[in-house]
């Protein structure tokens, strides 16, 4: 008798033979983990080369008020953001330097690179879900992004987080999932308003697709309508606040023109390179044809089809319709539609026939992505960087006991007096505007100092320093301020940098 009999053979367990099925999804997590390493060194990489510039110093004075204050400013005119400056709060209290603090946007921003995965798979299957996490590792508008204490990189996480439990519900019909989406959209929309845009797009997808006869189930609809009313019923602080406050916090936005929403693709392609935005384009056209042909043969993924190019496409077109009356085109709030133009160009580089040529679109998307992240360690493509950290060096250098400073714009404020409360500087100036050198109360985040509130200034100080962004030429309100100051000083210095004057008057 043989050694081992055919009975004995039959006991081996099936679950202990890997299926192909099982080793390929192995190996597509660990090509995920590693593009989530390859995301957190790219967005660590030189993360604390840049000064924070206003909107960073403004997060960080909002997380650091008394209860009773943060609430009053978020009410009266910050409540956009809210929930990443509550979780900034808490952050705060583990450390404060600016890896630290810009690093819980990198948490955020890497953790949406397995997200978009899972995401991605979910739509279009492994294969478009791996390519999605390549792209979006190496986009310089998420690395920039996640380099930046704002809320953007949250946002883009809660997005495809609600996305994915939005194409779960729709096939499942699952509760289970419905509440989840509901949740993470609400989230989605306190972590920046401009999130409401992809719900609704969400909510339009099921709408096509019903009319064009692909899902004409009502129960479908109804849950929808539901998830929907809900999503706008528990962000009704929001919209009390956007009816009450009006459109100040966001009047500096010009109208938009064909060069900006030119300019916004090349940043979701990550970096303003034309290059790039070529192959990415010719990606995203042939994704769109390849969705487009599977709704003509009414494929059983057809209603993803739909929410994927509506995402993409509706927060832009209702976006340029507000601005035809009120402008609110700017392309770090449209950030909503990335992963979306990602999955869209992931599928068409799956797309590609031969197959070779999907690899070459790969790999010059992610060589000129490394290219413009890099690009974008030396030089900001999206904003003009107020630099903060050197007028603030600047100041403290050269100044003399009893020195007064008022901040006219006074959102410069803010990331100074992080610098200046982490400097050695023996001799700093009183803070004459806004507030005074004690704790910030809501009322000193409003309007600019008056010409009458030079004569107060004046008492005590031989000299004031006036610290300001650039100004409107022919600016009537500061023109004031300057014509009250020269009544007591003469202008003694000016010092530039990158989007900060500095000024000197003496006696």
């Amino acid at each position: 008798m043989s050694a081992t009999s055919p009975s004995t053979q039959s006991e081996v367990p099936l679950s202990s033979v890997k299926s192909p099925k099982h080793a390929g999804d192995v190996l597509a997590w660990v090509a995920v983990v590693a593009l989530t390493g390859l995301a957190a060194f790219l967005q660590l990489h030189a993360i604390t080369v840049k000064s924070l510039w206003l909107d960073e110093g403004a997060s960080i004075t909002f997380a650091r008020l008394d209860w009773y204050n943060f609430l009053r400013i978020m009410w009266r005119r910050e409540m956009n953001m809210v929930l990443y400056y509550l979780l900034l709060r808490g952050w705060l209290h583990f450390g404060d330097s600016v890896t630290f603090i810009r690093g819980l946007s990198v948490i955020f921003a890497s953790a949406a690179v397995p997200a978009i995965f899972v995401l991605g798979r979910r739509l279009q299957g492994t294969v478009v879900g791996i390519v999605s996490a390549l792209l979006l590792a190496v986009n310089a508008f998420q690395v920039r992004y996640a380099q930046e204490a704002r809320s953007y990189s949250l946002l883009v996480l809660l997005l495809v987080l609600s996305a994915y439990f939005f194409v779960s519900a729709v096939p499942s019909g699952r509760r289970r999932d419905w509440n989840w989406y509901i949740g993470i959209s609400t989230l989605a929309v306190y972590a920046h308003f401009f999130a409401i845009l992809v719900v609704l797009s969400h909510w339009g997808a099921l709408r096509i697709a019903r009319y064009i006869g692909i899902a004409s189930d009502t129960t479908l609809q109804a849950k929808s309508n539901r998830a929907l009313r809900l999503t706008i019923l528990w962000t009704l602080p929001i919209w009390v606040f956007i009816v009450t406050t009006g459109a100040g916090p966001i009047a500096w936005i010009p109208r938009p023109g064909l060069s900006d929403i030119v300019g916004l693709f090349k940043k979701l392609s990550g970096n303003a390179q034309t290059p790039l935005l070529i192959v990415y384009s010719i990606c995203v056209a042939v994704g769109l044809l390849a969705r487009i042909r599977a709704l003509r043969r009414r494929e059983s993924r057809a209603t993803n089809n739909i929410v994927l190019i509506c995402w993409l496409f509706v927060p832009l077109i209702i976006v340029l319709l507000v601005s035809l009356a009120r402008p609110v085109f700017a392309p770090r709030y449209l950030m909503i539609s990335l992963p979306a133009w990602i999955i869209l160009a992931a599928e068409g580089i799956t797309s590609f026939r031969p197959r070779a040529l999907g690899l070459i679109a790969t790999v010059a998307i992610a060589c000129l992505g490394i290219g413009g992240v890099w690009s974008y360690y030396k030089l900001d493509f999206d904003i003009v960087r107020n630099d903060v950290r050197s007028a603030t060096n600047y100041i403290l250098d050269h100044a003399q006991a009893d020195d007064g400073i008022v901040f006219y714009s006074l959102s410069t404020r803010f990331p100074y007096d992080y610098y200046a409360a982490n400097t050695h500087a023996q001799t700093k100036p009183h803070i004459l505007w806004p507030g005074s050198n004690s704790v910030l109360v809501w009322r000193d985040f409003m309007g600019v100092p008056p010409p009458a509130r030079v004569p107060k200034f004046a008492e005590g100080h031989d000299r004031i320093w006036v610290v300001t962004t650039p100004m409107p030429p022919n600016d009537p309100k500061f023109a004031a301020f300057e014509s009250a100051l020269s009544q007591y000083y003469r202008l003694s210095d000016t010092m530039d940098f990158p989007a900060v004057r500095v000024t000197l008057f003496t006696r």
